[in-house]
């Protein structure tokens, strides 16, 4: 039998920050949240001087892991990663979530990229584009 996770959907998160403490704080705030939406074996955070992660099974994708990785030399925290899936609804729903949290979230899938982030307001934004240009492609 085909396996129904048939799209693969590729994402970056980028955070402003190296502070351990934050990163960690928005990481249990990502998984609280996988918890919320129905994610299933969400595991505790795993906390080391240079990353936070967790797993969880997300409907329609599967067993994934996130986190991010902490760079003190560029104050920053990043992650890139792909996971194969059947629905964009949960995954989407974490990465919207994940831009609440001010995390600026990159995703590409079905030739699209999408950027989330948070503005000023604290609303989240939305810019979608073609990943390629049709002209020279």
């Amino acid at each position: 039998m085909a396996s129904k996770l048939n799209v693969v959907y590729a994402y970056s998160w980028h955070l402003a920050s190296s502070d351990a403490a934050n990163v960690q704080r928005i990481m249990e705030a990502v998984r609280a949240f996988c918890i919320e939406i129905g994610c299933a074996e969400v595991s505790s955070l795993c906390v080391k001087p240079d990353s936070v992660q967790f797993t969880a099974v997300v409907p329609n994708a599967g067993q994934h892991h996130f986190g991010l990785t902490i760079s003190p030399e560029e104050n920053s925290s990043t992650t890139r990663s792909c996971l194969r899936v059947s629905s964009f609804k949960e995954i989407s729903e974490i990465m919207h979530h994940a831009a609440t949290l001010g995390v600026l979230v990159g995703a590409t899938f079905a030739g699209m990229v999408m950027e989330y982030r948070r503005n000023a307001a604290g609303e989240i934004e939305v810019e979608q584009r073609s990943a390629f240009d049709p002209d020279s492609f």
